[in-house]
């Protein structure tokens, strides 16, 4: 466009027809995320639970060890769907930082050996604000509600024997993960 030409109407409202086409297009496209690591996390308490309750195994937290190639496929996931995204938005921004937050904290939180029996918890709390903060901002409230949850579930894991921890982080995340990111992808 030139400098001193100005859009019709109908010029303009394709612009901004486009412009919102193209942010709906990238939310729905966060549906992926919460889906993959719903499940990963689901299926890694559901497996800690069953190993600390039916076997002698002295490390039930090894199981954990298996998200390490989904951070990998998660990263090229994200990085493969940046470069053919036609538009980034401040808000596709800000939830990238958000969750990379959440990755630095949890990295804190794990290897730091500080926390151990409220380690559930912590990265319950952790996972929740920024499910939230997401939910927030690309205003979907089912996963605003489902991160709500996980902050509940984080004050029950404090308050129950250490033993349930994993499978009420299994519950936490099917409602908190799972639910919303069926929601958002069927959206």
């Amino acid at each position: 466009m030139k400098e001193g030409k100005s859009l019709t109407s109908e010029e303009s409202l394709e612009i901004i027809t486009k412009m919102i086409q193209n942010a709906k297009g990238n939310i729905k496209g966060n549906s992926f995320q919460f889906l993959l690591w719903g499940w990963v996390v689901l299926i890694g308490n559901l497996g800690q639970y069953i190993i600390t309750e039916y076997t002698e195994y002295d490390y039930p937290y090894i199981i954990w060890l298996g998200t390490i190639p989904v951070w990998i496929i998660s990263m090229m996931y994200g990085y493969r769907k940046s470069n053919k995204q036609r538009v980034t938005t401040y808000s596709d921004s800000l939830i990238m930082w958000i969750w990379l937050g959440f990755l630095f904290s949890l990295l804190i939180v794990i290897f730091s050996g500080r926390f151990a029996e409220t380690i559930p918890s912590l990265i319950l709390i952790l996972a929740g604000l920024c499910a939230f903060m997401t939910g927030l901002i690309i205003k979907f409230k089912p996963l605003i509600y489902g991160a709500s949850s996980f902050w509940v579930f984080a004050a029950i894991i404090l308050a129950v024997d250490y033993t349930y921890a994993p499978l009420l982080s299994a519950i936490a995340t099917f409602i908190g993960y799972l639910v919303p990111g069926y929601m958002l992808k069927k959206s």
